[in-house]
């Protein structure tokens, strides 16, 4: 899949702008504060309907307006095109091929794409809620019911949560109804996650060495908020192993998913944790606690790792993905890689685009000489001058 066009109104920084785009390299350049990034913001919106800087709708509306419309031609692919129109307050709409479709779970799939920026980093180098939410991002467009899933969960969690602020005491029989429900939709968001995570850690560990000329080791593991199966996963060897989902026949998944579901309904209800909860007046286990552990030849990433280790590693998830979304779908996604390449040197350059030469790709820069080795094999090159859109 390709995206051919680009059409804003009234976002960002752009009034109304039209755009032509190649099929293999497009670079947009210019001046810091011209909106290269808003670009690349308003494509991945038809993707997933939400900004990857996790900004909210309003702050995506050009100043002084009262909403922003976004439309993407794309080209290889199922559909031709996706728009989605946002007008204030909270009136969000999206429209496929001319058709409005009204959950947003429809828009899953139909255009994938992944994006690289400098906040990226952040998922190695913040908080666990990043890595969450680097996890969801990819694995809701690649299965809309694990979309599904996920808005179930964080449903039961939040009615869960009102009922232990306003209860000291919550009712047993309606507190079981909950647990059932949160253990049923968190077990499936659980499977989900370590398969994913196991297919990111044994591609993004062969592309590490590959950036990093043969010199280091990067594993990446999934860890459950389950004590229970943490507890299985830990003693089965480590957190970086888990079964490939190739392994596993459709009844074998449903049943390792009633599995995961009766440890975490017992978690649930154990003593300990329903002291706890009722304690802090929340959940106080679960999907919404997961985490990733990221570490190179043996030492946590995050606390023993450099800039360039850490920008390093977290390429190598990025294109970890890319090629989990191609295998998993039979369909090639869309790379956008915001200010990044400037930033490496030639070999490292060159190394990441042999690895994404067969992909449509986006690439930022303030300057285009800032990226020496786009097009040296042929591949023609896009160059877009941000500074001459307005």
């Amino acid at each position: 899949m390709v995206i051919t066009e680009l059409e804003l109104h009234n976002f960002r920084n752009y009034q109304s702008l039209n755009l032509e785009l190649s099929k293999s390299i497009n670079v947009i350049y210019g001046k810091n504060g011209y909106g290269k990034t808003n670009l690349l913001e308003a494509m991945f919106l038809c993707c997933i309907g939400k900004s990857f800087r996790a900004a909210k709708d309003p702050e995506m509306i050009r100043y002084g307006e009262e909403g922003f419309s976004v439309r993407t031609g794309i080209a290889e692919n199922s559909c031709g095109s996706i728009r989605v129109n946002y007008t204030k307050p909270k009136s969000k709409s999206i429209v496929i091929d001319g058709v409005y479709v009204e959950k947003l779970r429809f828009l899953f799939g139909n255009l994938l794409g992944i994006v690289f920026s400098p906040e990226s980093i952040r998922t190695v180098t913040d908080g666990p809620d990043l890595r969450r939410r680097f996890l969801n991002i990819y694995l809701c467009q690649l299965s809309r019911d694990y979309y599904f899933s996920l808005m179930m969960y964080n449903k039961f969690c939040e009615e869960k949560n009102k009922i232990l602020i306003e209860k000291s005491r919550p009712d047993p029989i309606e507190f079981e109804v909950l647990n059932e429900n949160i253990a049923t939709y968190g077990a499936k968001i659980a499977f989900e996650r370590r398969i994913f995570v196991e297919s990111v850690n044994r591609i993004a560990s062969g592309i590490y060495r590959f950036i990093t000329d043969e010199t280091e080791d990067l594993s990446v593991g999934y860890v459950p908020n389950i004590p229970s199966f943490l507890e299985e996963i830990r003693k089965s060897g480590s957190v970086n192993d888990a079964p490939a989902a190739s392994s596993f026949t459709e009844k074998e998944k449903e049943a390792e998913i009633e599995r995961i579901k009766g440890v975490f309904f017992s978690d649930l209800n154990s003593e300990k944790i329903v002291r706890r909860e009722i304690e802090y007046g929340r959940s106080v286990i679960g999907s919404q606690k997961d985490d990733l552990d990221i570490s190179f030849n043996g030492m946590n990433l995050r606390s023993f790792g450099s800039q360039g280790q850490k920008r390093s590693a977290a390429i190598a998830l990025t294109l970890a993905v890319l090629e989990i979304m191609k295998n998993t779908t039979g369909r090639t996604p869309v790379l956008f890689l915001d200010d990044v390449l400037s930033e490496l040197d030639d070999r490292r350059q060159r190394n990441i685009a042999e690895l994404t030469k067969e992909y449509q790709t986006f690439y930022t820069c303030a300057g285009n000489e800032n990226l020496r080795n786009l097009g040296a094999d042929g591949t023609p090159v896009n160059y877009i001058n941000v500074e001459k859109l307005r």
